[in-house]
Order: C-alpha cells, then structure tokens, then sequence
C-alpha cells in the first residue's frame, strides 16, 4: 500500500504519511535532507563545546572566589592578630588596662571583624567541599576495587 508523503520535512516524522512501498520515496527524501543534518551535527557540536567552556568558566569563577575570600580572610586575620599583640603587650606594661581587657566583651569593630572572618570561613569552606565534590568519581566500582 502506498500512502506517499507530501515530501516535505514535516511528513518524515509522521509514520501514518509512509508506508513500506514508500520506502524508496522515503529514502531519496532523507539523502535531500543529509545536508540539513551534517549542519544540525555541527551546530550540536559547537554548542556542546560552548556548554563546556561555560561550565569551565563557573567553576573558574568559584575558585577565583574562594581564593579571594581566603585572601580577604587572611588580611582581616593578620590585622586581627597585630591587634592583639599591640594589646597584650600593652597589658604587660599596664595592669589597669590588663584588667580592663580581661573584664570587657568584645567592641562593635572587632565584633563585626569577628562576623566577617565567620563569614568568609563559611563560604571558603563550602566552595572548597563543592569543587572536592567534582573531583570525586561518580562510579564506586573503582574505589571498592582498590579495597
């Protein structure tokens, strides 16, 4: 029986157009449109590619993150730390202030330094763990091998 398909792209997904005594029609129809699929190949191709530098590129992101909050960690440490030394040092000489800097609690600047080291330690931490997570193999057959 042929049903014949009105050769055009539409028809070439609907199986109730083309019968078996279509196939000829069928064939020479799918070799006009070659052309059209190699082009959707590349095309798939180029934006496989493009996904890949995008995903690249996020994670670039986040690690020029965490290395930025590590470093604004780290300042925020180091003046933190000098801080104190002046402090304690100056306690030495001093028993009034040693005893003011045992009884006090902490002042709104060194409180909010104190928020923002927690802070930055939070968010190095959870970017460290999420790119330790992409390096970990998704199949455990190599792991419980090596058991």
């Amino acid at each position: 029986m042929c049903l014949g398909g009105s050769r055009n792209k539409a028809d070439l997904g609907n199986p109730a157009k083309w019968g078996l005594a279509d196939l000829k029609q069928f064939g020479a129809l799918l070799l006009q449109y070659q052309s059209d699929l190699q082009l959707l190949e590349v095309d798939r191709d180029r934006e496989k590619q493009s996904l890949r530098e995008i995903k690249s590129n996020i994670l670039k992101g986040a690690q020029l993150s965490i290395f930025s909050s590590v470093s604004e960690t780290m300042s925020l440490v180091a003046g933190t730390r000098r801080e104190e030394i002046a402090r304690f040092n100056k306690a030495k000489d001093d028993k009034e202030f040693a005893k003011m800097l045992k009884a006090r609690t902490l002042g709104p600047e060194h409180s909010e330094t104190q928020t923002q080291l927690r802070k930055s330690i939070r968010v190095s931490t959870f970017f460290f763990l999420t790119t330790r997570l992409f390096d970990i193999p998704l199949d455990n057959t190599r792991s419980s091998s090596k058991a």
